[in-house]
């Protein structure tokens, strides 16, 4: 007995795409600040700042205290040290994930140590 599974025309692969795009473009935004922000450019990191945020959800920039906040803050009185540091705060908030453009030793192709440890996202339609 086979199991029949019809696809949604809401969910597609367009709308994956766009959502794709969209965490790209936003990753991209934060490098973008980033660097800024590391160079010391006040006026390019209000740049970089305000795309990040119009291309951001609502629910990322709604606490007035959390980190994106304070990097804006910071910016808008010239604080640049301020902006740096809260930028710190961000990247140690988000596990410490920084996205860099200097040279990594990392390998390409990744390495399972436990190969089945994937297979839990199986669905088996035959059942």
């Amino acid at each position: 007995m086979g199991m029949s599974i019809q696809s949604n025309p809401d969910v597609s692969g367009s709308q994956s795409t766009s959502s794709t795009a969209t965490w790209q473009q936003r990753k991209q935004d934060f490098q973008n600040l980033s660097q800024a922000l590391q160079s010391g450019n006040v006026d390019q990191a209000k740049t970089a700042y305000a795309q990040l945020v119009k291309d951001s959800p609502a629910s990322a920039t709604k606490d007035p205290n959390g980190p994106l906040a304070q990097i804006g803050k910071s910016l808008q009185s010239g604080d640049i040290a301020g902006a740096q540091k809260a930028m710190s705060g961000m990247k140690s908030h988000h596990g410490g994930h920084r996205h860099s453009s200097s040279t990594s030793t990392s390998s390409s192709t990744p390495t399972l140590s436990n190969p089945t440890a994937t297979l839990g996202n199986n669905v088996d339609t035959l059942a």
